[in-house]
């Protein structure tokens, strides 16, 4: 996903992209440009979930 056009990510729009990498059979989420809170969020909320990389801005 590509998100640089995204200047804010409540907690509901992290824990659905949390939840939708946790869902998947195989592979992982990929967050291009994300929000600058978004990554704390995760880490705070969903440490150690490696289905989702977060490539910062």
């Amino acid at each position: 996903m590509e998100l640089s056009d995204v200047a804010f990510v409540d907690v509901a729009g992290v824990t659905a992209l949390a939840l939708t990498a946790m869902n998947l059979p195989d592979g992982r989420v990929v967050v291009e440009h994300p929000p600058p809170r978004l990554p704390r969020v995760l880490d705070i909320c969903w440490p150690g979930l490696n289905r989702m990389e977060v490539a910062s801005r």
